[in-house]
């Protein structure tokens, strides 16, 4: 009894040193970010969207394990069977095809999609570029890596930047490695309440900051950015979820008027966003990473296909897929179902490759994923 109550507190002690460490290496380690200084902390506490203790979604946004509205089963049982038995295809089996990217075709009105959320734009002589993600999606070292592809996109192969705009803190879209390597070549970031904190951290000075809440507006020459809601949440550590701000943002231009959605479930804003802001001329949707687990927080591709109908977007660039194995489905799925949802719909779908420029003239349709092996 003596040796299993020794083997019972060597037990306890291990994992006691684990939780330790791990909330010493979240505290510790730059990745994990910083926290809001007292301006910003002030800011927050005056926000209409905070309780008092984090940030809250429009519309009642669960988190957790939970049976979906149709019964389905969501418990942690089955999400580590869902792991250990992963669907056929979850990720390419070889090199995705992809362009270098060409900084002599950034022109105003062009795009370029450069895997996931990150998007590469040009308005009113301004270069704008979202989320800017190039490593990965993970803190740690087993998670998160990047596809394969056949040109690999690189801070390096980025122009000099005007804006960087920023949806929320989650590793996928807030990527410290690069927010380092870009700091150099931007002149200003955008991001939502709270997110400030991580720059300051990573070395990006106050003054190269603009933090917005839900429906506050900044402007750079004559474009103007107003960070709209989204229906997620937040967090880059064991404690801190919702302390920071997560949305989506509206670009109004003179010519062009761009919504970029971050992250987030379908809900009521869409509509309120397309009624107030509408109609875009192109949206640049997330669509991918969706489970029954996240029926709240992440769009399934038909409910993208209703999202970009709610905003009267006169195209969609679907983003958020075919990067990052984040989500226990076939990496093709979600451009598969997406463009099936669309067929009927009165809005253009844009297929670049990744690191392809294009305009609103001539959108690439081209179906480059069936190829792949």
């Amino acid at each position: 009894m003596r040796k299993l109550f020794q083997c019972f507190k060597k037990i306890v002690a291990l994992l006691v040193g684990l939780l330790l460490s791990a909330v010493a290496c979240t505290n510790l380690h730059p990745t994990f970010g910083g926290s809001p200084d007292e301006q910003s902390k002030a800011k927050i506490n005056k926000s209409p969207n905070f309780n008092g203790k984090t940030f809250v979604n429009l519309e009642p946004t669960p988190i957790g394990f939970q049976k979906t509205a149709d019964g389905e089963d969501t418990s942690w049982l089955k999400r580590i069977f869902e792991i250990a038995f992963p669907p056929a295809g979850k990720q390419p089996s070889e090199p995705l095809p992809s362009l270098k990217l060409d900084i002599t075709q950034i022109e105003n009105g062009s795009f370029t999609w450069l895997g996931h959320s990150t998007v590469l734009f040009k308005l009113n002589d301004k270069i704008l570029i979202t989320d800017p993600v190039f490593h990965r999606a993970s803190p740690i070292f087993f998670g998160g890596k990047p596809f394969a592809m056949t040109h690999t996109p690189s801070v390096a192969d980025l122009p000099a930047i005007d804006a960087v705009i920023i949806s929320h803190d989650h590793y996928d879209h807030l990527d410290y490695q690069a927010i380092q390597e870009i700091n150099q070549k931007t002149t200003h970031f955008y991001v939502p309440l709270g997110v400030k904190g991580h720059l300051q951290r990573w070395g990006v000075p106050d003054e190269k900051i603009t933090e917005l809440d839900w429906y506050e507006q900044a402007q750079l020459g004559q474009l103007h950015f107003t960070l709209t809601p989204s229906r997620h949440f937040s967090g880059r550590g064991l404690t801190n979820r919702n302390t920071t701000l997560w949305g989506s943002w509206v670009i109004k231009s003179p010519l062009l008027t761009v919504f970029f959605n971050g992250d987030g479930g379908y809900g009521q804003h869409y509509k309120l966003l397309g009624e107030k802001y509408g109609p875009f001329d192109i949206a640049l949707m997330e669509n991918g990473a969706y489970d029954a687990h996240w029926s709240l927080i992440h769009m399934t591709p038909e409910q993208s296909v209703q999202a970009t109908v709610d905003l009267k977007a006169k195209a969609v660039l679907p983003i958020h897929w075919a990067k990052f194995d984040l989500a226990n489905h076939n990496w093709r799925d979600p451009i598969q179902r997406f463009l099936k949802a669309a067929e009927k719909q009165d809005f253009q779908t844009v297929t670049p490759k990744i690191g392809q420029t294009f305009t609103l003239n001539k959108l690439p349709q081209e179906d480059w994923w069936s190829g792949v092996k």
